[in-house]
């Protein structure tokens, strides 16, 4: 059974090396990583971040990472943050698990989740796609900080 733990961001400095550890085991480019790391941190440490971080659990083992933002709630967009898993197969039951999660605490305001894939990261479309994901025509959205980093967007309607 997949589910997922809230992360607390109050709690963030003591959860910081088990975060660490598990996104070492899950992004394997060293840029994606840093960026991962560089997020994770601006996250837990600003205060300014919205949406939250999720362990991912199957049988109580932590087994992935995911999150969202929200960089528009009037136009009802909500931003991926860093969906990994570490078992094969439960990347799609954890993303259904979060789309429940943002369905309940958000609806009627949710209406899309954005995903964002830097170049390098074409793989990645396929899978994403498979989730229910489409390829987009916009251009990396201006909220993005990295938007040099990105070069496709994939939205997923709800």
């Amino acid at each position: 059974m997949i589910k997922l733990r809230k992360i607390d961001v109050d709690d963030y400095s003591q959860e910081r090396d088990t975060l660490y550890s598990l996104v070492e085991k899950i992004w394997t480019r060293p840029e994606s990583l840093d960026n991962v790391r560089h997020s994770l941190d601006r996250w837990g440490e600003s205060g300014t971040e919205s949406g939250t971080y999720f362990y991912i659990e199957k049988n109580d083992e932590i087994i992935g990472l995911t999150g969202y933002f929200i960089p528009s709630l009037a136009d009802g967009d909500f931003g991926l943050r860093h969906h990994g898993i570490t078992v094969p197969g439960t990347g799609k039951l954890a993303l259904d698990e979060l789309l429940k999660y943002l369905r309940k605490f958000y609806k009627p305001d949710f209406k899309r989740l954005i995903e964002l894939i830097p170049e390098g990261g074409e793989d990645l479309i396929k899978r994403f796609k498979s989730w229910g994901f489409k390829l987009s025509k916009e251009e990396v959205p201006d909220w993005e900080s990295k938007r040099d980093y990105y070069k496709y967007v994939m939205v997923r309607e709800e």
